[in-house]
């Protein structure tokens, strides 16, 4: 496997318009206008680089790789400074076998496509007066990434300027209609999980009445407050000693931040490759994934590999799981508390909701996905002949 490049993107700073020297030709407020083909051939995702562990890049190259075998010529488009090489370096690290062509940001003026993509809302600035038909791939409600100020506002009236939008998952189309003056076609696609890379574990769920210890794999970011880092930290750290007081102990392994971040309690595994993770989850006996606005990998992941997952009504879970596929509470230590220590006792419950849980992921591949997806392609508006 590939080693990671460090990359020099760093996080968007709030309140400098200096962020955007070597883009700011590209913000307005022009309408999108769609150049339209008698047929699409080359289809171009224009991004923030390739950032080693990214979840929504990944999934990007996951998307691109499927569409190339079917038959689109695929790119990769940065709009800030990295070399080809680090680009690919990072793609493979994120994606091993990735298919398409990473393209250098000093081409963005030369580069053609038929198709451009949008992956985040400044690149929807980027791409909506370029030459070609333009969709925009929403894999979140992104002004929530932002307090209530002008990056909220710009990312918001992203949505408003007239791309053709593709949500990933029904949260950020639902979001996107109730919020913002919809002026162009938007659908939802399936949000997927790769079975094959998260293999399922049989678990020896009667073992866990006698059981004292506990594993939990939580994933969190420091840098992502989607992924609540405070209020997991929190309600994970006072419901240790609930349960400490009831004789058991919870193992805590938490994962996604940097290696050299400190938690309150447990213990910081860093950002993990795929193989870690599938060792992680194989290990651990509960899972936990704050998602509180669109939805992370990382659940269907876990739930992939058989391991029980337990989510949050504050969040978007019940969006994209069924009831009866994982456990559900609310962020508070006593009402977490009394879900595991039932959970503790009831093995035929964690069986059956496992295995409800398996069933569902099958119905939600990346097959599926890219059938949505060829399903929109095909159906692009064209010139007459």
């Amino acid at each position: 496997m590939v080693e990671p490049i460090e990359t020099q993107v760093a996080p968007v700073q709030e309140g400098n318009i200096h962020d955007y020297d070597t883009i700011l030709d590209y913000f307005n407020n022009q309408p999108v206008q769609q150049d339209l083909k008698s047929s699409y051939h080359t289809i171009t995702f224009v991004t923030t680089g390739i950032i080693a562990y990214d979840g929504g890049q990944t999934t990007m190259l996951h998307l691109g790789t499927l569409l190339t075998q079917a038959g689109y010529e695929v790119y990769y488009q940065s709009y800030v400074p990295q070399s080809k090489t680090e680009m690919e370096n990072n793609a493979e690290f994120n994606y091993p076998g990735y298919q398409g062509i990473c393209v250098e940001m000093k081409d963005l003026k030369r580069h053609q496509s038929d198709i451009w993509i949008a992956t985040l809302w400044e690149s929807a600035y980027i791409i909506k007066n370029l030459p070609g038909y333009k969709l925009y791939f929403v894999q979140d409600y992104e002004p929530y990434f932002y307090p209530f100020g002008d990056r909220y506002q710009l990312a918001k009236r992203t949505y408003e300027l007239g791309l053709h939008m593709v949500s990933l998952g029904p949260w950020c189309k639902q979001m996107i209609e109730q919020n913002c003056q919809v002026q162009s076609p938007i659908a939802a696609i399936n949000f997927p999980v790769a079975l094959e890379k998260y293999p399922l574990s049989k678990r020896d769920f009667a073992a866990y009445p006698q059981k004292k210890v506990f594993q939990l794999a939580v994933y969190t970011k420091f840098t992502s407050p989607r992924r609540a880092p405070i209020n997991i930290e929190i309600v994970l750290r006072n419901c240790e000693k609930i349960l400490q007081e009831k004789g058991y102990q919870l193992e805590i392994n938490y994962f996604g931040t940097k290696k050299e971040e400190t938690f309150i309690n447990g213990h910081n595994l860093g950002k993990l490759t795929q193989p870690q993770l599938v060792n992680l989850y194989h290990q651990s006996d509960i899972g936990i994934a704050p998602s509180m606005t669109n939805f992370s990998l990382v659940p269907f992941e876990m739930m992939s590999t058989g391991l029980p997952f337990i989510d949050f009504y504050e969040g978007t879970g019940r969006y994209f799981i069924p009831q009866n596929c994982c456990f559900y509470t609310h962020f508070d230590e006593t009402e977490l508390a009394q879900l595991l220590l039932k959970l503790f006792q009831n093995p035929d419950q964690l069986q059956k909701t496992t295995a409800n849980a398996s069933a569902h992921l099958h119905s939600i591949t990346w097959k599926k996905t890219l059938s949505d997806i060829l399903q929109i392609l095909q159906h692009l508006p064209t010139t007459k002949h």
